[in-house]
């Protein structure tokens, strides 16, 4: 019988997701264990105003800043002071929805447009001028939740989770959107960790080592630069007869390889391939087969062409940020 189950854990105090398929584990993803969960709303106040980049810096919890732009202020609800001209000014407090996490040295982003269905924000607007600054006016769902809709939930048999808070918020999630699936929910409590269990040390180290090793004996490398991602193929110690039908099986696999640390690594952006060169036939053979693994991902990955030096270019969609940036 097919063992397929989710596992939910803490790890270097994130929020690690995993799907494991049949004893292998298929899918990753680490989130923010933050209650500020995206997408929340909450009363800010105004720290400071920087005109020449026409943006605010606004509190909606003590030491935790935002990004505001002033490019929406028709959208501003000010609390604290009468505002006919919607201009923002120092101390401020204001109604805004956390809309973006912060990346590497950027602030989160929040806006003063809410973007929720118009009974939550009549909510909303209706019970603010009675709250104080830092108020959280709308609790959002937790953002590892999403995990859920990334993989396929059909097979799923088992849903392990080692904290009771996730087992509440699992537990809430499965009753509104999966209801056939909240039995299959378990809290863990065994002393050996989850983490022990699923050896997700090893894992991760994996997920962010430079080099990925193939059962043939090649390898990809994956190289991360500001603006793209090279992974590059090597045949490094295959040692089969090294004729067109190795390479073209090679690059399959390479290929096969190269998707799954793409999908695990959570990589996004410009991703470039360089494979190893082969006839002409068995590259129209091979770029056939990566469109089709286009196709398999759970998030937009678009090919966009084969260059001279027959590097393959690709597009991904940015979802979450990389376990690297996570970690």
């Amino acid at each position: 019988m097919i063992n397929n189950n989710v596992v939910i854990t803490s790890y270097k105090n994130k929020i690690l997701c995993i799907y494991q398929n049949d004893m292998n584990i298929e899918d990753v993803c680490v989130y923010p264990n933050e209650l500020n969960h995206l997408n929340s709303v909450f009363i800010g106040k105004v720290k400071n105003i920087v005109k020449n980049i026409n943006a605010a810096f606004v509190e909606i919890n003590p030491g935790l800043t935002c990004f505001l732009s002033l490019d929406e202020s028709k959208y501003f609800k000010i609390l604290n002071r009468k505002c006919d001209n919607n201009e923002l000014k120092q101390g401020d407090e204001l109604v805004v929805q956390l809309i973006k996490g912060a990346v590497k040295s950027k602030l989160p982003v929040c806006s003063a447009r809410l973007r929720l269905p118009k009974d939550d924000i009549k909510n909303i607007l209706s019970k603010a001028p009675s709250r104080t600054v830092f108020s959280v006016l709308y609790s959002a769902s937790p953002e590892y939740l999403q995990f859920f809709k990334r993989i396929d939930m059909h097979d799923v048999m088992k849903i392990t989770v080692d904290s009771n808070e996730v087992y509440g918020e699992v537990a809430g999630y499965l009753d509104a959107f999966l209801s056939d699936k909240k039995d299959i929910l378990q809290l863990y409590t065994d002393d050996y960790s989850l983490s022990k269990l699923y050896k997700i040390d090893s894992l991760i180290a994996q997920l962010t080592d430079r080099i990925v090793w193939l059962k043939s004996g090649g390898n990809i490398v994956i190289d991360y630069t500001e603006a793209m991602t090279v992974i590059d193929v090597n045949s490094a110690k295959a040692i089969n007869k090294k004729d067109a039908d190795f390479i073209y099986n090679l690059n399959v696999e390479a290929c096969n390889e190269a998707f799954r640390q793409i999908r695990m690594r959570n990589l996004s952006g410009m991703i470039l391939i360089d494979f190893i060169n082969d006839t002409d036939e068995y590259t129209d053979k091979l770029i056939e087969y990566v469109k089709k693994m286009c196709e398999t991902d759970c998030v937009t990955l678009r090919f966009i062409d084969i260059t001279g030096l027959k590097i393959v270019e690709l597009t991904r969609n940015k979802v979450n940020a990389p376990i690297y940036e996570m970690l």
